[in-house]
């Protein structure tokens, strides 16, 4: 019996002795969820745009400033978060449509982006119709919102009066023909470089067929002229945004409407850009789906062409008019701004060694007492046809005369009675170039080779 009591004592002591000892573990296999071995690795992903549109509605419903850290670092400078609260500047929204339509990805050099498509109703302001969403530093941030032109403004306020309410600031009298300039010039670049293409459509020729058979020469005429086109439409987005301060909210509504036309455009542009590039390098054609957002920018358009209409044939109180001149096909596109004054026969600005970077003319070319402006700037005519409250935009080149300085830039009389013409040398000495009209009033330029006869019209 005592030898039984000490051999249980002796097993209790070898037991309470391994109770203290530390476990011995096997080497851990990499990758193997083994027993005592805690990961300190967390993957976080980053809030999809659809959860950042959320998160920003409830701020908002909430007047939360912290908002404001769901906002792209452009989008925020344009806003004037310092001075007003989120539900001044954004409005007070009813409720998030998550029924919306998200777009594709879409990746340029040095940019991520996409939108979403819906109807957010608002108590004080236009509806909500498109979140633009930004990636920066793996964050989707919001990067801009567009809104939807309200049936009720045609009933509250008709186009007349409104056009008369632009006559009355002239910040946005000055802005809007601003505007419709660059829309001329879109127009002009698309007519002269599609003609081509047009011809072509109308004969007969398939699509398809027509694109696959131009060399690269002439392709690159097409796809420049989309490039150049789009970075002007940016343009009128960029000057629409911390622009205006203290204007009635009809003037608003009408700038944000302008601005989302720019934004459609470049929108439009951009998708049949790329599916332009794919048939052409691949010769598949995917047919883009832009049914929603041209009948938009219809919409937008037609608004915008008829207050801009009024406002051009009211508009006496301008004494100079702005323009905005582009070239290059590097977005931004390099521009300048220039005050057109008619009461000067010449405008021009020289550099440091008296070189003239650009000059302006006024010429009577078409025989209508209301002088034509030339202007000649980084290798590129502008031809702003004179109309009794101004001018308007007509024609201009795309060339590039490889010089932004040309000192031989001169009118001369043409074969119209009482209509001159502008004359100059090419910058390499091979061509004269003669800018005029047609008898029937079109703009027509003429290059004549100075080593033989060979006339080149271009109209």
């Amino acid at each position: 019996m005592k030898a039984l009591a000490i051999l249980l004592i002796l097993v209790l002591s070898g037991l309470l002795m391994s109770c203290g000892e530390e476990p011995v573990y096997k080497d851990a296999v990499p990758g193997e969820n083994t027993v005592g071995h805690v990961s300190d690795s967390i993957i976080v992903l980053p809030d999809a745009p659809m959860e950042v549109a959320l998160k920003f509605t409830n701020m908002l419903g909430m007047n939360d400033p912290e908002c404001f850290e769901l906002l792209s670092t452009g989008f925020s400078d344009s806003l004037p978060i310092d001075s007003l609260s989120p539900q001044q500047i954004f409005g007070r929204w009813r409720a998030f449509d998550a029924g919306g339509r998200l777009n594709s990805i879409q990746e340029s050099p040095g940019e991520i982006r996409t939108s979403y498509y819906c109807t957010i109703r608002r108590m004080e302001k236009p509806a909500i119709s498109r979140i633009d969403f930004l990636l920066t530093d793996d964050r989707w941030l919001i990067d801009g919102f567009g809104i939807e032109l309200p049936q009720e403004m045609e009933d509250s306020l008709t186009i007349e009066q409104l056009a008369d309410l632009v006559l009355q600031h002239p910040d946005v009298r000055t802005e809007l023909r601003v505007v419709r300039m660059l829309y001329d010039d879109c127009l002009i670049d698309s007519i002269q470089c599609y003609t081509s293409l047009n011809a072509a459509l109308l004969s007969g020729t398939a699509f398809q067929d027509f694109i696959l058979d131009l060399q690269p020469e002439s392709y690159a005429l097409i796809a420049l002229s989309n490039i150049r086109r789009a970075g002007k439409m940016q343009i009128i987005k960029d000057r629409a945004e911390n622009r205006f301060f203290d204007i009635p909210a009809d003037l608003t509504i009408l700038v944000n409407i302008w601005r989302e036309m720019s934004y459609i455009s470049k929108s439009v542009l951009r998708i049949r850009h790329e599916a332009l590039q794919n048939l052409y390098s691949t010769g598949i054609w995917v047919e883009p789906d832009t049914e929603q957002e041209v009948e938009r920018l219809v919409g937008f358009r037609d608004f915008f062409l008829s207050i801009s209409n009024i406002v051009e044939a009211r508009d006496s109180l301008s004494r100079t008019y702005r323009v905005v001149l582009t070239s290059g096909t590097n977005e931004p596109l390099a521009q300048i701004v220039i005050d057109l004054d008619p009461h000067q026969l010449e405008q021009k600005m020289d550099n440091e060694v008296g070189l003239t970077i650009w000059r302006a003319l006024a010429v009577e070319m078409n025989g209508d007492n209301d002088p034509e402006r030339v202007i000649y700037w980084a290798g590129n005519l502008f031809l702003f046809q004179g109309i009794p409250s101004g001018y308007r935009l007509v024609w201009r080149t795309y060339e590039n005369f490889e010089s932004d300085y040309h000192p031989e830039f001169i009118s001369q009389p043409s074969g119209r009675d009482g209509c001159r013409e502008i004359t100059f040398t090419g910058n390499d000495d091979r061509y004269d170039y003669f800018l005029g009209y047609t008898d029937s009033g079109e703009p027509l330029f003429r290059r004549i080779s100075c080593f033989d006869d060979t006339i080149e019209l271009e109209e």
